[in-house]
């Protein structure tokens, strides 16, 4: 997988929400941090996310976050989220709950003992990579002072899983895993300022 890949999205994305901005300026741009605990079906075990949010209006916002592998215990990715409001159920002017669609890109990269079909044998060190894209739809409830839970359902495509892997490359020794289709499920909690 090129290296220049994951830069090249983030930049595209990242791009795009920020120059989708109001050209009145009748919104201020914020600015937040969101911790999110979510598991994935391409057989990785449950992991955590800790997003740096930009929210360009109140439609849109674009998160770009680091991946915390659970299982081995060290930061092993990065993430890109970016969401459009579908619509905003108000009380006192004020939004409380609403709804969106969201699209999830989560790129991982890790050195592990490789995974053997005999699980009686230990495996060489080895380097997985893994990508996953998924499209969702999510609720943010507004907790007050900034805060607000979020919930999160989406279906999606990964390239390489280290669960199910293909035979290492021959000339970097880098095992991309098999690919396939997945859920996605999130939980999380947010702040903006």
């Amino acid at each position: 997988m090129d290296r220049k890949l994951p830069t090249l999205i983030l930049f595209v994305v990242f791009s795009t929400a920020v120059s989708g901005q109001d050209s009145d300026n009748k919104h201020k741009t914020q600015y937040g941090i969101e911790l999110t605990q979510f598991v994935t079906g391409s057989g990785f075990s449950s992991g955590t996310e800790a997003y740096f949010i930009v929210i360009p209006d109140h439609k849109k916002q674009i998160s770009l976050g680091i991946y915390y592998c659970s299982e081995y215990k060290k930061i092993t990715g990065i993430s890109v989220h970016h969401e459009r409001s579908l619509i905003s159920f108000k009380r006192n002017k004020i939004s409380k709950v609403t709804p969106y669609a969201y699209y999830d890109l989560i790129y991982r990269k890790n050195t592990i003992r490789e995974v053997l079909m005999d699980k009686d044998k230990i495996g060489d060190l080895v380097t997985y990579t893994s990508m996953e894209h998924h499209l969702g739809i999510g609720t943010r409830f507004n907790l007050g002072a900034g805060f607000c839970l979020k919930t999160e359902a989406g279906y999606g495509v990964y390239l390489g899983s280290i669960k199910k892997p293909s035979s290492p490359d021959p000339v970097t020794g880098e095992i991309s895993g098999t690919n396939g289709f997945g859920v996605l499920a999130k939980i999380g909690l947010c702040y903006a300022f």
